[in-house]
């Protein structure tokens, strides 16, 4: 075959391949704390295996493969940390991934149903994420792996945007409270409400209680699907929720919340947004696999869609900025 005729190389199939084995290498040395058992320096496999009461033979070519992985390297059959791994892998260290392991355990696990969730055209996991029928030790479970993420993006909200003049902030399915602590204790002026359903209040005061600022927050019980939240607020917030909804049902949230907003007051919607090409970012497009699969209508949606759903829900002066972990921020203002 001359080589006008030649078939093309498989590489981006290659290396989409290539990748599975050591994304699910790290998850198997997180999950083991390889890494943290090597936080003190390099170790023969014996002695890893021994730590860890593991047998040897199959921990072995788990180290190799992580040295193959560059996670971890060997000299003289003696296995030591990579620089990267040592600093966000050990457990301790100042910047450790935390949660993360566990949180891709979720994520990649539900992707393995995608084909079955655009068959059926519905989230084949949808069980494992529906808050109103998870058990509760379960639900308690997911809002642990998210609470993290939750107080980081309220500081996110508090370096970009001036609360300078609000006295009260709405965290509209705030899960956990994360959100509304990081401001209530950063702005002493400010008191909040979060508001969830009634299978997850429960779990939300259980975090809030350990907030320094606990008696500033107010926990609703509500269905922001079905109506309006009680009280109106100078602000109101929308972490990780449009995203796991269809777009019929986020106008419905996004028109309940904005009744609860003060006219001239803020609304903000934190989570994956996609450029309108839907090419970009990177996170938002491939956030789609876990979002598909999860929930029945949930997925990103782009940058003008939530503009519009706010325009039809009485706001104005859309605007959207993009943070470090390529999530964005939209705000707009509810006309007067």
């Amino acid at each position: 075959m001359d080589e006008a005729n030649s078939p093309p190389a498989m590489d981006v199939i290659g290396r989409l391949t290539g990748a599975v084995a050591p994304a699910l290498a790290l998850l198997a040395g997180c999950q083991l704390d390889i890494f943290t058992v090597l936080a003190d320096g390099a170790r023969r496999a014996e002695q890893v295996a021994a730590a860890l009461g593991v047998e040897l033979p199959k921990l072995r070519a788990l180290l190799y493969v992580l040295v193959s992985s560059n996670l971890l390297t060997v000299d003289q059959g003696r296995f030591a940390n990579s620089p990267e791994a040592q600093y966000y892998l050990v457990k301790g260290s100042p910047g450790h991934i935390g949660a993360a392991p566990e949180f891709w355990s979720l994520l990649w696990g539900t992707a393995f149903q995608t084909a079955e969730s655009v068959r059926s055209g519905l989230g084949q996991a949808q069980r494992d994420f529906d808050y109103r029928r998870t058990p509760p030790e379960k639900l308690e479970r997911i809002f642990r792996l998210l609470h993290d993420g939750a107080v980081e993006h309220g500081r996110s909200l508090i370096e970009r945007y001036d609360f300078s003049t609000v006295a009260s902030i709405l965290d509209a399915g705030g899960g956990s409270g994360g959100l509304a602590m990081a401001l209530v204790e950063a702005l002493p002026q400010v008191n909040a409400a979060v508001a969830d359903l009634p299978s997850v209040t429960p779990i939300t005061r259980r975090f809030v209680e350990q907030s320094a600022a606990a008696q500033r927050i107010q926990i609703i019980s509500a269905d922001i699907l079905r109506a309006p939240p009680e009280g109106v607020y100078d602000a109101a917030v929308l972490r990780a929720v449009i995203q796991v909804l269809s777009a019929e049902d986020a106008r419905l949230v996004l028109n309940n919340v904005g009744r609860a907003v003060k006219p001239g007051g803020i609304i903000y919607i934190i989570g994956w947004v996609l450029d309108d090409s839907r090419l970009s970012p990177p996170g938002a497009v491939m956030t789609n696999l876990f979002l598909m699969n999860a929930y029945h209508g949930g997925m990103s949606y782009t940058e003008a869609e939530h503009c519009q759903w706010l325009e039809e829900a009485g706001f104005e002066a859309c605007r959207r900025v993009m943070l470090p972990d390529t999530l964005s921020i939209i705000s707009a203002q509810k006309r007067a």
